[in-house]
């Protein structure tokens, strides 16, 4: 089976380079990298480098004009030849070269349509890992007790065991591509720096019967680099509340339910907007934040009976 690794990309120019480096020395045989690249420009210093990237058949480097990272996804997914679409984010390292091999070796079974990989910090024992070989989950009671949303946003993603679970990241998922198309991708109503996209997808599968799989043996280490990507903290990251708050309201409003309304309400909108950490300590920012997010709620009502939008679908 061919393979579709996805990276999309904005201000993160050496931490890409890096990640781009580490796929280009996987054993897996057939693949393909595709780049989108959201940067308006790169300095002189990464030209050498770029150029040497580019010279790999293997990538295919795309370049979208305004930063919107649901669209590029999208659109990578779109010149993919690939049966399965691996995504990664831009400021990951991949030590294991079996990296891309365990990803599709799972798809052997054809009741798996979507596998969560294993997601490090920076300073552990790789080796360890390197040698582990995966291994299926005991009883885990705990994910029983938990509904479809709860896994989704709880799912601890450096966990031990091999498991069912409905959970998926874009940092390390793969999926396949007819299982991708069958829900038309990622909504694109998930705007700017927006996150619970790939939470939003994996729900959205989750209710057709589509099946999903954690496997800790296909693994990363996420370096989580400040600047850059979707970092709202980043102040050069130029930040819309009420087109990122939107994604943030629409996720609540179309996955709630009773016991969660108030979970939703203050972890994925509030924090990430009203009480972002940036923006308590610049509290004349609110100025601007507050009146966003309720423009948000509005735009996601709107928005909320038109159904998941996406160049694969339109209205």
């Amino acid at each position: 089976m061919k393979a579709s690794v996805v990276i999309p990309s904005y201000r993160r120019f050496q931490p890409l380079i890096n990640t781009i480096k580490n796929l280009q020395k996987q054993t897996y045989s057939d693949f393909e990298i595709i780049v989108v690249d959201q940067n308006s420009a790169w300095t002189e210093d990464f030209h050498d480098s770029l150029a040497e990237i580019r010279k790999d058949s293997r990538v295919i480097w795309l370049n979208q004009e305004n930063p919107e990272v649901v669209t590029a996804r999208n659109t990578a997914v779109r010149h993919a030849q690939g049966e399965i679409i691996i995504f990664v984010d831009d400021d990951v390292e991949i030590p294991d070269q079996d990296f891309i091999r365990k990803h599709v070796s799972n798809y052997q079974d054809p009741s798996i349509h979507v596998v969560i990989g294993r997601e490090r910090q920076k300073g552990f024992n790789s080796s360890q890992l390197l040698a582990e070989e995966p291994h299926d989950s005991p009883e885990l009671n705990y994910l029983e007790k938990l509904s479809p949303l709860q896994q989704t946003l709880w799912f601890d993603r450096d966990s031990d065991w091999r498991t069912p679970v409905c959970t998926f990241s874009t940092c390390n998922g793969s999926i396949r591509k007819k299982t991708f198309l069958a829900v038309n991708g990622f909504d694109e109503n998930f705007q700017g720096n927006s996150y619970g996209d790939d939470y939003d997808l994996i729900l959205r599968l989750h209710k057709l019967g589509y099946k999903s799989i954690y496997d800790p043996s296909v693994w990363l280490i996420h370096l989580r680099v400040p600047m850059g990507g979707l970092r709202m903290s980043d102040l050069k990251n130029r930040v819309s509340y009420s087109r990122t708050s939107t994604g943030f309201w629409l996720f609540l409003l179309r996955h709630r339910t009773p016991d969660m309304v108030w979970h939703l309400f203050y972890n994925h909108v509030l924090r990430k907007t009203v009480f972002l950490k940036v923006n308590l300590m610049h509290p004349w920012r609110q100025v601007v934040v507050v009146p966003g997010v309720i423009l948000g709620f509005f735009r996601a009502w709107t928005l909320l009976n038109k159904g998941p939008q996406s160049c694969f679908k339109s209205s």
